[in-house]
């Protein structure tokens, strides 16, 4: 098969060429032309869904991107939906796998009666949406199926090959999408019967896609977490069925799995969840944890990640997870994430799910992650939170070395801002009982400087259950909801505190606190902080 076009610079483009297109197109002609004959594998649900979701679903309660419709199950496809979000959440269907969870009659017959709605609805869905659709049909094809009678499974077929080729035909928007759409023809050929050219083909397209998307290192090639643990969360099932069918896996497959999985757990701080780099919107420790109960390796988290751009310090019970890549959607150099044990301490903002564009350009810029920001002239940001807009900083290519010394861990990195004639080095400490984590940051001229000094303001954003409290002696007391305490000091600059706000921790955004040092390149030349764990009383 012909492998991804590329641009000029050599990054993929995340669609199939031509060749490819029509090869699928021609096979799936093939295999669908006479319609599916039955069912053949089953594809095992990465975790159990809620029989009380189920319920919900039942009543008439359609709760989908933070919003509840209650309606007749006969009107929710014609209605007017909240959001797109909601529409795209109805219509991927993505809701069987609690009705599945119930292995109930009653829901099963719930199921088939919601499918023939939608079935006689005008069809509006996004990409993914449909992707995610025909996807779960495949999946739960057998809850859906079992007992029901002959006019439904024959209508269910014919729409199942139909849903193929359409999907078929779009040409996906970008590699993540094209990877969606390879696993739900593969799930669409390993379920059905007759669809064995499909999933042949589905798994070359996908052997030439993985390569684009999983670095050398684990990493995602767009830099976000998120996108890693959704490769991982798509593919596991697949191969879990592959294997049980005892189907071959490409190589490209099994390879790209076995590196993501230790990259995922780099990526994880104490509490399970994602650490919220570049547009994660949700930790999700819950599908954290189902994904690495099936890796068989156990493979230790990763220390350094050249491709990716992602260091982990992990000494006792703390972690840090500092941002040392290269470009990607959000200005989060050289920013970190201090958690102690189960407890973020230390955090960027994250990214809303749904928001304005205003929100999320806000979000992305460095002003949102706990690293310096260059500022320029004062001006009223978004809702306060984000107190002077930073200038959007040219990206540079980051130089960091992670060391092991007798004392703990010490990462060292540094980025050039040549727009502004300027170097940011920044040093962590880690001791080795993981009770005392420093920091030193310094700006410093690699030009003749043009005007007055730039203005800096480094930020340490803090979760919304930390309690900061400044002492008399000007030390700020981070006090943790399970008891415990860090204290936070500096020297070098203005040391305050200021309201943020956290946009990944919850259902929605939470006020919280953050300290914040203000100064001018070279004035001081450096600022130090630490962060020390306080003994239990």
């Amino acid at each position: 098969m012909a492998g991804l076009a590329r641009t000029a610079g050599g990054a993929p483009e995340g669609v199939l060429v031509r060749a490819g297109l029509a090869a699928l197109r021609e096979r799936l002609g093939t295999v669908t032309g006479g319609g599916f004959s039955g069912l053949a594998a089953r594809i095992p649900p990465l975790r159990p869904g809620r029989p009380e979701l189920a319920r919900a679903l039942y009543r008439g309660l359609f709760c989908f991107a933070d919003a509840t419709i209650e309606c007749q199950p006969s009107d929710v496809f014609s209605l007017a939906a909240p959001s797109e979000g909601w529409r795209d959440e109805l219509t991927s269907f993505a809701w069987l796998q609690h009705l599945e969870a119930t292995d109930q009659d009653l829901y099963r017959t719930y199921a088939r009666s919601l499918f023939e709605i939608w079935h006689g609805q005008p069809r509006h869905s996004s990409f993914l949406s449909s992707c995610r659709r025909l996807g779960a049909c495949a999946q739960f094809a057998h809850f859906i199926l079992q007992g029901s009678p002959d006019r439904f499974e024959s209508l269910f077929y014919a729409r199942m090959a139909s849903e193929a080729r359409i999907l078929a035909r779009q040409r996906a928007p970008t590699p993540e999408g094209e990877l969606a759409r390879c696993a739900a023809l593969l799930a669409t050929g390993l379920t059905f019967r007759g669809g064995a050219g499909l999933r042949d083909e589905a798994l070359s397209r996908l052997a030439g896609i993985l390569p684009t998307l999983i670095l050398a290192d684990g990493g995602p090639s767009d830099r976000s977490p998120a996108t890693l643990l959704h490769v991982l969360a798509q593919l596991l099932p697949l191969r879990l069925a592959l294997e049980a069918e005892r189907i071959a896996i490409p190589r490209e497959m099994n390879a790209a799995i076995e590196r993501a999985l230790p990259m995922l757990r780099m990526l994880c701080h104490g509490d399970g969840g994602l650490a919220v780099f570049q547009g994660v919107t949700h930790p999700q420790p819950g599908l954290v944890r189902a994904v690495l109960s099936r890796d068989e390796v156990l493979g230790r988290p990763l220390s350094q990640a050249s491709h990716s751009g992602f260091c982990r310090l992990a000494q006792g019970q703390s972690v840090v997870i500092a941002d040392v890549g290269a470009a990607g959607p959000c200005q989060s150099a050289l920013a970190f994430e201090l958690s102690d044990g189960p407890q973020r301490i230390v955090i960027n903002c994250g990214a809303p799910p749904r928001a304005s564009e205003r929100w999320r350009q806000a979000s992305c810029s460095a002003s949102a992650h706990s690293t310096l920001a260059l500022e320029s002239v004062p001006e009223q940001a978004l809702q306060g939170f984000f107190s002077r807009r930073p200038r959007r900083l040219a990206q540079r290519p980051v130089a960091a070395d992670l060391l092991t010394t007798p004392h703990g861990l010490l990462l060292k990195a540094q980025i050039p801002h040549a727009a502004n004639g300027l170097l940011h080095a920044r040093e962590f400490f880690l001791s080795a009982n993981g009770t005392d984590f420093r920091g030193e940051d310094r700006l410093t001229q690699m030009a003749e400087p043009d005007g007055e000094a730039q203005g800096f303001t480094l930020r340490f954003h803090l979760h919304p259950a930390i309690k900061p409290e400044r002492g008399p002696n000007g030390a700020i007391t981070l006090a943790l909801p399970g008891g415990g305490s860090w204290v936070f000091s500096a020297r070098g600059g203005q040391m305050l505190l200021e309201d943020s706000i956290s946009l990944a921790s919850g259902p929605g955004p939470r006020k919280s606190r953050q300290i914040v040092i203000r100064g001018q390149a070279g004035r001081p030349e450096r600022v130090n902080w630490a962060f020390k764990k306080q003994p239990a009383a």
